[in-house]
């Protein structure tokens, strides 16, 4: 019986000791996102990676299963989040609006699975994705700059999504948003949305 307990106590740590090695974070996620992130708060820094390719390989590591840990998730997200756009004519679209879909679930994945750092990137994924699908967006968390005027504006907000929605998110209060930032005018009804 000692024996068996002796056996049982080595397996179990033996189990902890590898559990970190199989839930920890994915290096390459990691890195893409803090490359990603570094050329945010740094627009001179060279780095060798566009953002094409590290979208590039976010996906492809998607694919193979990479991501496993909410902070993996949370990593992809964030990469996915800056797929580029470029004017065509007047109009800002998007390489591919469906990333910004892809960021959102894993988003929301993330922070469904504890990793309180993608509470407002689930909103931000979001709102990106149906801006550039839909021409509004639902918490506020999107602005574009005026080709005309050089200001920053939002995107049309979705009136029927309360406060208390933005909140979950740690989304400013409606009229704060608008306090801060202009609107754009929509051809749309904004009360349609």
């Amino acid at each position: 019986m000692a024996e068996r307990m002796k056996l049982t106590w080595l397996l179990g740590a033996f189990l902890l000791c590898l559990a970190p090695a199989l839930f920890a974070q994915d290096p390459q996620l990691k890195k893409l996102r803090d490359e990603d992130q570094a050329v945010r708060a740094n627009p001179e820094l060279r780095v060798a990676r566009s953002d094409e390719d590290r979208i590039k390989l976010v996906l492809q590591l998607l694919a193979e299963g990479k991501a496993q840990t909410s902070e993996d998730k949370y990593n992809a997200a964030i990469v996915l989040q800056h797929t580029p756009a470029d004017f065509c004519g007047k109009r800002l679209v998007s390489t591919s609006p469906d990333n910004y879909l892809l960021a959102h679930y894993l988003a929301e994945q993330a922070f469904a699975g504890g990793y309180k750092d993608a509470r407002l990137l689930v909103a931000q994924s979001i709102d990106r994705y149906l801006s550039f699908t839909k021409g509004y967006q639902m918490y506020g968390t999107n602005r574009f700059v005026n080709q005309k005027t050089g200001r920053e504006e939002l995107v049309p907000i979705d009136r029927k999504v309360p406060d208390s929605e933005r909140a979950k998110y740690g989304v400013p209060p409606l009229r704060e948003l608008l306090k801060e930032y202009p609107e754009q005018s929509s051809t749309e009804d904004p009360e349609s949305h």
